[in-house]
């Protein structure tokens, strides 16, 4: 998975407004003002720039330079922010103590296997603070093998074009994704840039076992559709895009 080529063109083609929910699901999740805050997988930093009026301190953290670069230059002279390299799969040990971590925008479903989320949902129980929260979501089986089984998206502005594809594999619950933009370079010439990701998801049970093995107690873990606007029922809810989780040390 890499983001670099596309960094500089990955907000003009972001849907920002949609932050705003995951703001409302992050506060609606807390009981107190987080002292400090740990953003994994941040990319250009719009998500924890919006954060910084409710915590006292952030750090985002992603494995893309070139996304970081873009976060960094947003936040020139700002005190409490800061981004850093961080690989969620092996987080430093100097990440210790966050009141908050957060990993959105289905950033576990990039990583390689099963094996490397047990790992990620790992560090991040090490580097909460006792009683800290843990937000973060992933996409449903239903997502991948569904609505990204021919998805199709195009948009365009005054200085290059994005053409997004993707194709689903419903036996492995996984999406690879291509992306072609065209991007100006000089007066009327334009690059192409073709950019491969891949994406997987796994049954909720999973998800459950991989952040008991972590250290989270079963009765510490909450899972809800629809930004936190309600608990996830199997039942009624088999056509949602992604599962929320809420859990607490």
């Amino acid at each position: 998975m890499s983001f670099s080529q596309i960094a500089d063109v990955y907000d003009r083609f972001n849907d920002l407004s949609v932050y705003e929910y995951w703001v409302d699901y992050t506060l609606n999740s807390l009981d107190r003002k987080p002292k400090k805050m740990l953003d994994i997988a941040c990319g250009t930093g719009w998500f924890t720039q919006l954060m910084i009026p409710f915590v006292d301190s952030v750090i985002g953290i992603d494995i893309d330079e070139d996304m970081l670069e873009v976060a960094r230059q947003e936040v020139v002279n700002l005190p409490n922010v800061e981004f850093m390299y961080g690989d969620m799969t092996c987080l430093s040990a100097d990440l210790r103590g966050f009141d908050l971590v957060t990993c959105y925008l289905d950033s576990l479903c990039f990583l390689n296997d099963y094996e490397a989320v047990k790992e990620a949902l790992q560090g991040m129980y090490r580097t909460l603070s006792e009683h800290g929260t843990l937000l973060f979501d992933v996409w449903t089986p239903y997502q991948m093998t569904d609505v990204f089984s021919e998805f199709e998206y195009f948009d365009q502005d005054e200085s290059a074009t994005l053409i997004w594809e993707s194709a689903s594999d419903a036996e492995s619950l996984s999406v690879e994704h291509y992306l072609t933009v065209y991007r100006q370079v000089e007066g009327s010439q334009f690059e192409r840039v073709d950019v491969k990701l891949q994406e997987q998801t796994f049954p909720l049970e999973k998800y459950m076992d991989a952040l008991i093995e972590a250290g989270f107690q079963a009765d510490k873990i909450e899972v809800f559709v629809d930004y936190g606007s309600k608990y996830y029922d199997k039942r009624t809810d088999e056509e949602a895009d992604r599962w929320f989780f809420r859990c607490i040390k």
